[in-house]
């Protein structure tokens, strides 16, 4: 059995340069090689392979699905792409780390991950938050009891991008919106926090902008009664120059700095009944290694050489009740992709 794996990356993208210097600087005992790029370009694919030591660059995808030596492949083109990629490393034998969100639908992602056990090939939606050693500790200070009993979750993702109707952002034919390019972050921290516990309620309002939402706002109620309340947005800023989340709980609160990859918590304690004055009693500090996409890559790659075909960390369950709650959300909008109608 090999003792590494043939990383290749297809579509040479923002994301892809940052998983790119994950795999340039994580320390894995040789577990991981640089080994394909692929792109609709071959001058760009060869370019991204000089700069990040990859060993070979095609220009065309179905030459990368092609070579037998590919043994992983991370997709990294726009959302609405995923599915036909997928599919096709998939049906030709290669294991997939898939950026997030892996399907634009349930239904889309169903199809992936049943091709996937067929092929009994590993399979993952790259959520990298699921690996945060940050948050780990805060989940880690709420089972201690530190805040008591959660209660509510406050989070908001808004970044202004000026409109432009030929932007992927504000596209419905691409999956544009708010929702699934950043909500998706809310909605799984919450879920983190909440300790995965189901979805029993939800509320929500929308701003409508060329059929994708700009905005939203979005309360789900957890089984366990946890609240969350977040915001996303594609053309309003956060007030702040990070976007962060609070967890208020009886006895505190945490704040998060960043929450969709933090590396920044303080654990806050009320000092009075009323909650007006606290105090901190610890700053949780969980500096990166490299640039926080290392966790989600060591962690696939150690599943393909003990040839586990699904995470248990961010499993198949927990990325289809994360889409089914978008596909929820977008129904109370009315919301649809032009496949879909």
């Amino acid at each position: 059995m090999k003792n590494y794996v043939n990383w290749a990356i297809l579509a040479p993208g923002r994301i892809a340069n940052s998983m790119a210097t994950a795999m340039n600087g994580i320390k894995t005992d040789g577990k991981i090689h640089l080994y394909a790029v692929a792109s609709r370009n071959l001058e760009r694919a060869q370019a991204f392979a000089e700069k990040w030591n990859f060993e070979k660059a095609y220009g065309t995808y179905e030459e990368l699905f092609s070579d037998p030596e590919v043994d992983a492949i991370y997709i990294a083109n726009p959302h609405s792409f995923h599915l036909e990629s997928v599919l096709s490393a998939l049906n030709t034998g290669k294991h997939v780390l898939c950026e997030k969100p892996a399907g634009c639908s349930r239904a889309q992602l169903d199809q992936m991950l049943s091709l996937a056990q067929k092929k009994n090939l590993f399979f993952m939606e790259a959520m990298w938050t699921a690996f945060n050693p940050c948050i780990a500790e805060i989940r880690k200070e709420i089972a201690a009891g530190t805040i008591g009993e959660v209660k509510n979750i406050d989070s908001r993702f808004c970044n202004r991008n000026p409109y432009d109707p030929n932007d992927r952002n504000y596209s419905p034919a691409l999956a544009g919106g708010a929702l699934l390019d950043l909500g998706i972050y809310n909605i799984y921290f919450a879920m983190m926090i909440s300790d995965f516990s189901p979805v029993k309620a939800r509320s929500s309002q929308v701003r409508m902008l060329n059929g994708i939402d700009a905005w939203n706002s979005v309360n789900l109620t957890f089984q366990n009664e946890i609240v969350t309340s977040f915001q996303s947005a594609m053309d309003v800023p956060s007030t702040g120059p990070t976007h962060d989340a609070v967890i208020y709980g009886t006895k505190g609160f945490i704040t998060v700095e960043n929450f969709f990859m933090t590396q920044k918590a303080d654990v806050h304690v009320y000092k009075n009944i009323w909650g007006s004055e606290s105090e901190i009693v610890r700053e949780i500090r969980c500096p990166f290694s490299v640039n926080g996409y290392e966790y989600e890559l060591a962690h696939a790659t150690d599943c393909i050489l003990t040839g586990k075909t699904e995470s248990d960390v961010h499993t198949f369950e927990k990325s289809k009740t994360l889409c089914k709650i978008m596909d929820d959300l977008r129904a109370d909008w009315q919301m649809k992709y032009p496949w879909e109608k």
